[in-house]
């Protein structure tokens, strides 16, 4: 039995979604490779062909008429997703070749919008340009069951975000380096959205959702593990936006963690607990508990000198270290490989930050090196074991 199989008794109207998604989580089928292949193949054509089309047009830019240049966007955006449709829907032989095109035309619907700004001179804040990007594509990945779009949906949310956070003005205006912990945040959103999506109508969201979200959140949370990171000259910053993320996060979180039926009731609410100290944690920094001044003079960074980075050391540590057993137990090769990523890179952070003298660095590469080389041995060896410990049919007795 393989997972094209599943995927034409689906499409034969023989099966629900709901029974398709069940027997590919109980027999653990994976997608063909060839299926892999082609989508790759077919992602990068749809760059190609973007880039193509744009270079295009630029080289003979002044030559084209204003009203010629509003068409040939419109047009080649929803002859894009014609094609799109056609392959996907009505041959139903290259669906991943489809969804290729539907790609392209999201991408067209940006490039329109940077068009009509440019013909008219339209001045305007670079946030609403992807805002409005984000609106228009919002519906598509519901409306195709496209995983392909619904990334670039998640993609483009977080391009707004990011740049609505450095728009001096905005409501979310956040100048100092505390905004990687509105970054952060925003990955605890979407990983709870991915957990919420399991026993919603778009379970096949699910993964792609939390894979996404936690990578984020580990990106944006590893500079806490920095010495002389933080800069806190700057206070400017929307002091409300960081719990008000926060509870969102925290609430979707909470709805969605019930739906990790490969972890008992215990790991669940440890899972949690785990996600909820680290945004505790983040919250310290947001508001400064770890900035000691001292005396009566002017407020100065003292983030290096207060050793309070091996906090972030620490969290980041034991959370990694939670996340491999998470994985193992959702037999998720994801979440353990994640892990170890991030626990590799997190002692390679505090080996850093132990820098001083001649002598003492001197000293700490003789010993560190020593060290690294067999913690790397021994960190890959543990990883295969790891690997082969989730391929492995779960016993009877480990079912929830």
């Amino acid at each position: 039995m393989k997972h094209a199989d599943i995927q034409k008794l689906h499409d034969a109207g023989l099966i629900t979604d709901e029974q398709r998604q069940k027997i590919i989580g109980h027999f653990q089928l994976k997608e063909d490779s060839g299926g892999k292949f082609l989508a790759i193949v077919s992602m990068v054509g749809a760059v190609l062909i973007a880039a193509g089309v744009t270079l295009l047009i630029a080289a003979h830019w002044n030559e084209i008429p204003r009203g010629v240049k509003i068409a040939a966007g419109l047009g080649l955006m929803l002859g894009f997703h014609a094609g799109g449709w056609w392959l996907r829907e009505v041959q139903g032989k290259y669906r991943k070749t489809g969804e290729a095109l539907h790609w392209i035309g999201s991408c067209l619907f940006l490039a329109n919008i940077a068009l009509i700004g440019q013909i008219y001179n339209i001045v305007s804040r670079p946030p609403n340009a992807f805002l409005l990007w984000w609106v228009g594509i919002a519906a598509l990945p519901w409306l195709l069951r496209s995983k392909a779009q619904h990334v670039l949906l998640l993609v483009a949310f977080g391009i707004w975000f990011g740049l609505e956070v450095n728009e001096r003005g905005g409501w979310i205006y956040c100048e100092s380096d505390r905004q990687v912990l509105l970054y952060a945040l925003l990955g605890l959103v979407y990983l709870g959205a991915g957990y919420c999506f399991r026993a919603a109508k778009f379970s096949e969201f699910a993964g792609v959702t939390e894979k996404f979200g936690l990578f984020a959140f580990l990106i944006f949370i590893y500079p806490l593990t920095w010495k002389n990171f933080f800069d806190w000259d700057n206070p400017e910053i929307r002091q409300w936006f960081f719990p008000a993320l926060g509870l969102m996060a925290l609430l979707l979180l909470a709805a969605g963690i019930k739906n990790l039926r490969a972890l008992t009731s215990q790991w669940r609410w440890t899972w949690f607990a785990a996600l909820l100290a680290m945004m505790v944690f983040m919250a310290t920094v947001w508001f400064g508990c770890w900035r000691f001044d001292q005396g009566d003079g002017p407020h100065h960074s003292v983030w290096g000198e207060s050793w309070s980075y091996l906090g972030g050391t620490l969290a980041l540590f034991v959370f990694c270290l939670l996340q491999i057993q998470i994985g193992l137990q959702e037999r998720s090769t994801f979440l353990v490989n994640l892990g170890v990523v991030f626990i590799a890179l997190d002692i390679i952070a505090a080996y850093c930050d132990l820098f001083g003298s001649m002598a003492r660095t001197g000293a700490m590469f003789l010993i560190s090196g020593v060290f690294l080389m067999i913690f790397g041995v021994y960190l890959e060896t543990k990883r295969r074991g790891l690997m082969k410990q989730i391929k492995m049919p779960p016993a009877k007795g480990d079912q929830p």
